[in-house]
């Protein structure tokens, strides 16, 4: 992808540089000219050698923008967010989710991790946006302590689902349970327990 860029800047530098520092006239008559019997009346007028070099101006600036698309593709030009920032995002989706003595939060087993559906969303902000990784999960049968470990850019988020004491024998079996969840962030990547 590089190289393309680099293929495509160097085609840009040399449009750009023709059409802004040679004189179309004076290549015409240094090629050109000699192959009339009369070149003065073959001469094309000054509006074709201006058109020349919007021309080749235009085509110099649609190859530079071609390179740096090409440069952003390859990641040359990062966009993400800095640390600070990403653990900022983590800590508020971590409180986010977190519930009070209540609690009351259903878990959306949908794709990686049962916590993963809500901690995704809350991660958005401008830049490319980090994404939540499942390092680890325990399922504990009955009435336990589910934890999930999710890495984000290097920030370890723990995910502690205890289900609410008093449901039925009916949640229990169709897993639609509500959780209370605790969270705890660590600025560092996930450990193996």
């Amino acid at each position: 992808m590089i190289g393309a860029a680099v293929f495509t800047g160097a085609f840009a530098v040399a449009f750009l540089a023709f059409a802004l520092f040679v004189d179309p006239r004076k290549l015409w008559w240094r090629f050109r000219a000699r192959h009339f019997e009369h070149p003065e009346a073959h001469e094309p007028s000054a509006a074709s050698f201006m058109w020349r070099r919007v021309l080749l101006g235009v085509l110099g600036l649609v190859l530079v923008w071609q390179c740096v698309e090409l440069l952003r593709l390859a990641g040359v030009f990062k966009t993400g967010p800095d640390h600070a920032e990403v653990l900022e995002r983590v800590e508020n989706a971590a409180l986010n989710l977190e519930t009070g003595k209540d609690g009351g939060q259903y878990k959306m087993p949908v794709g990686e991790g049962s916590w993963g559906f809500f901690i995704d969303p809350r991660l958005k902000g401008p830049g490319d946006d980090p994404v939540a990784h499942l390092v680890s999960a325990t399922d504990a049968e009955g009435y336990g302590e589910d934890v999930e470990r999710y890495e984000i850019d290097g920030i370890c988020l723990t995910v502690r689902a205890t289900p609410d004491p008093g449901q039925s024998e009916m949640d229990h079996a169709i897993d639609n349970l509500t959780y209370r969840v605790k969270t705890d962030v660590v600025d560092s990547p996930c450990e193996d327990e």
